[in-house]
């Protein structure tokens, strides 16, 4: 039986509003609660859909009082390079193709500013799906546990980090493993938004909490061979699109 997290990027003060309140009432009433991917310090001009929200930060505390769980979703949502990283999704990259230094100085930036607001958290969600073995490097040394990407069936353990395998960017499931589907409400129609409470509302027995998720984890030797033909058929999906 599947077993998946909800997972929500591009979380910040200029989100759009209106869709997170439509699918926060959703997953309330599914008694579901999600990975939140908060951008520290957001810069990316996409991402400003509505005036800042003064009570972002403290609607965001209040989530995780009720066990929403938090992950730092890179820094300022930047596009540095095009590295598509060890993931090979996409050609553009806020961390990826640049120095280790220049990485964990903003890695370490935006763990400060979310530990400031009480939002302190060891779970990286890097834009673009686009990390290097710098940035894991990087991670490791700031003390990060968890990684929300890769491919694969259930989480592993590598490089002393945990990865929780991200497989699908819509509603829908595999019907085996543990892993995320990573959603971007803001890229998302209010109809899609309602789609997705239906979705939820119909398997909330199997959506589990982040942390949940984390509890078992393979070595990466045993977890690669079933990852190899996800990345090929994901990999040349995400491609296409």
């Amino acid at each position: 039986m599947a077993r998946f997290v909800i997972r929500l990027d591009d979380i910040c003060p200029t989100m759009d509003h209106e869709k997170f309140a439509r699918a926060r009432a959703h997953f309330a009433a599914a008694d579901v609660r999600p990975l939140l991917g908060i951008v520290p310090d957001n810069r990316d001009p996409d991402l400003e859909i509505d005036a800042p929200d003064p009570a972002f930060w403290a609607q965001m505390r209040a989530l995780q009082a009720q066990g929403w769980a938090i992950s730092q979703h890179g820094y300022r949502h930047l596009i540095h390079t095009g590295a598509r990283g060890v993931l090979g999704i996409s050609p553009r990259s806020e961390f990826a193709g640049r120095p280790l230094a220049a990485q964990h100085d903003d890695l370490a930036a935006g763990q400060r500013i979310l530990a400031g607001e009480g939002l302190a958290t060891d779970v990286f969600m890097a834009p673009f799906h686009s990390y290097d073995r710098a940035t894991l490097r990087a991670l490791n040394s700031l003390g990060f546990a968890t990684v929300t990407d890769g491919y694969g069936l259930f989480p592993w353990q590598a490089g002393g980090l945990r990865f929780v395998p991200q497989l699908f960017e819509r509603p829908v499931h595999f019907g085996l493993g543990t892993y995320t589907m990573c959603l971007h409400l803001n890229n998302m129609t209010l109809d899609e938004i309602d789609a997705l409470g239906q979705f939820v509302s119909a398997n909330a027995a199997r959506i589990i909490g982040f942390d949940q998720a984390c509890v078992r984890a393979w070595p990466a030797a045993l977890a690669a061979p079933l990852g190899l033909p996800l990345r090929l058929a994901l990999t040349a999906r995400r491609r296409l699109r």
